[in-house]
């Protein structure tokens, strides 16, 4: 059996860095700050007592540009053992040092490889004395030769920039992708061009500042004039940031767009889930120094740790809610009221949120928006529907009977209003039953309920075809002369009933089975108001056509009113019964037509 060595095609592997491991070309300006601000932590470890410094210096005419560092340095063996091995690297030797390091992969360098055809570093180590130049080419080669001058302790990388890319030489391309990526550096970056130079770096990071400067840092830098900033701190993955309240509601979908560092150096400006889910009202600004980031630099592995960090995050987010309660409930307040979804989803999902959210969480009641706060003391017994459509059909007359309604149709209201008495213990929240809402109402006399009993009779008749029975009270407003009230199961029922025609074969055949497996076919009401003058002349009549007439107008009229889809039956009863009360009411004056 023989052994062989893989042989590594190193165009081929720049081609996977260009295309597939980096998103852009410039991330080699990230490379190159991530080895020199590592080679002066290096050289710091040694005891060293320096301030460090990263230096860019541009030369337009031949698009070259160098970068030099006073970080470590080189040894020839160094070389040979980590630039001329792809995947080797001295970060990863001595294992108590490693986790002080970005970089970890050995793997960066070659990102300048994108941009240039030869990369020439001249370096001198501070642990022996030779100046040593090397030069690496992307087809494998290189050579290394020791120089006959001294140059200072650190490394300098020389690159002369390829067609299509001499923008990456540009003083504001550069100077841009410097900050982008090395703004909060503790090593000092220097953009210098025909003796001019600025420093890159900024005084201060968002982690460190005030509350007032990160949220002056929020206007400037991320043009966001934000409710407020949360400090965030996390023992596990050395995280240290500040999250900022969104001015505006943002959707479940949005996308997530928090600006992540690792040990300074930006990691990703759209990480989309170091916070939890639920945070989607929130952006961030974090720089963590014990997760691992992939082998891009563009992400974290989302292991164990990772997600401690996130859950730690969630934690941090809530505790400051409920300093804001006890100490700026305005602010609260307006917090809730500008992401409102967002926070109920969270109260949804936690007990404690639940607790610290639901007295400030608005709802829609039969007597207008109110807070769950102003329920409790509004009202000791709740009736909550649990459509959208059930809180329309009953929350007027709900109100004229001074029942309190709310409507459980939106997302999570439902069991938000559920869970009320875990914290106003003294308050009862009833489910509504709409087809046996009317039973709430007063019942009528001996005399009265006799009298509206032909009529019952011949409403029963006239709406068996679609569902439908009929009852009767007393209730307020007198102006409404019947309600309907229905079900999803008689919503179902009528919807299949009135597409039948339109129904595709399959659709057509599980409806069927639906209805054959129901033990007793559901109906919905109309329940007449014997408060109204209309349903009480009705009952009072003793032309059979003229009753039958106005049942018919006052049910279809009930389906419009509801926005109810009509069947074909019920829109032919509509309009005839329509057209004959006016032919009978011109008939009456002299003027109708036969």
């Amino acid at each position: 059996m023989s052994e062989y060595n893989f042989q590594v095609n190193l165009k081929g592997m720049i081609d996977l860095l260009s295309n597939h491991l980096y998103s852009n070309p410039g991330v080699f300006i990230r490379e190159l700050l991530q080895n020199g601000a590592d080679a002066v932590t290096a050289r710091k470890r040694l005891g060293h007592n320096l301030s460090g410094k990263i230096t860019v210096e541009l030369f337009p005419s031949s698009h070259t540009l160098a970068v030099q560092d006073n970080g470590i340095g080189l040894t020839e063996r160094e070389i040979i053992q980590f630039l001329a091995q792809i995947g080797h690297t001295s970060k990863r030797e001595d294992p108590d040092s490693a986790d002080e390091y970005i970089g970890q992969f050995g793997v960066g360098l070659l990102a300048c490889f994108v941009v240039s055809e030869e990369i020439v570093l001249i370096t001198r180590s501070a642990m022996e004395g030779d100046s040593i130049e090397w030069r690496g080419r992307p087809d494998g080669t290189y050579t290394i030769r020791k120089l006959d001058r001294e140059v200072s302790i650190g490394t300098t990388v020389y690159l002369t920039l390829k067609q299509d890319y001499e923008e990456y030489g540009e003083w504001y391309r550069v100077y841009e992708l410097l900050e982008h990526y090395g703004a909060y550096l503790p090593a000092a970056i220097w953009l210098v061009e025909d003796g001019y130079e600025c420093k890159v770096n900024h005084d201060k990071a968002p982690w460190s500042m005030t509350r007032e400067e990160a949220l002056a840092y929020a206007k400037d830098e991320l043009n966001l004039d934000c409710l407020d900033v949360i400090e965030l701190r996390s023992t596990v993955g050395e995280v240290e940031g500040v999250a900022y309240i969104l001015p505006y509601p943002v959707s479940l979908q949005a996308e997530r767009r928090h600006k992540m560092y690792v040990k300074q150096m930006l990691l990703s400006d759209k990480m989309d889930s170091i916070l939890p889910s639920w945070a989607f009202f929130a952006t961030s600004v974090i720089n963590a120094n014990g997760l691992r980031p992939t082998a891009s630099r563009e992400a974290f592995y989302e292991n164990d740790i990772y997600y401690a960090v996130q859950n730690e995050m969630g934690e941090v987010i809530k505790q400051h809610f409920r300093q804001l309660a006890e100490q700026n409930p305005e602010l609260l307040r307006r917090i809730i009221r500008i992401h409102y979804s967002s926070l109920k989803t969270l109260a949804e999902e936690d007990e404690d949120s639940y607790e610290l959210f639901i007295p400030y969480l608005a709802f829609e009641t039969s007597e207008g928006t109110l807070e769950a706060e102003e329920l409790a003391v509004k009202t000791k017994h709740i009736l909550l529907t649990s459509t959208l459509d059930e809180f329309r059909q009953i929350s007027r007359v709900a109100k004229a009977q001074d029942l309190l309604v709310v409507n459980g149709g939106y997302v999570h209201d439902y069991q938000l209003i559920r869970r009320l008495p875990d914290v106003y213990p003294e308050l009862e929240v009833t489910i509504v039953d709409p087809l046996e809402f009317f039973q709430r109402f007063q019942e009528l006399d001996r005399e009265d309920t006799e009298q509206m009993s032909p009529v019952l009779e011949m409403a029963d008749a006239l709406l068996l075809p679609y569902q439908c029975k009929s009852a009767v009270r007393w209730f307020e407003p007198a102006d409404i002369a019947v309600l309907y009230t229905t079900s999803e199961d008689v919503g179902f029922l009528r919807m299949a009933e009135s597409g039948r025609d339109e129904l595709n074969e399959l659709f057509d055949e599980a409806a069927s089975i639906i209805t054959n497996e129901m033990h007793e076919l559901p109906f919905a009401r109309l329940c007449f108001n014997y408060n109204n003058p209309i349903v009480r002349k009705m009952a009072e009549c003793k032309d059979l056509q003229i009753q039958d007439l106005t049942i018919k107008s006052l049910y279809t009229q009930s389906l419009l009113l509801g926005s109810y889809p009509m069947q074909s039956g019920e829109l032919q009863m509509m309009n005839e019964s329509f057209m004959t009360l006016l032919n009978l009411g011109l008939a009456n004056t002299g003027g109708g037509v036969s």
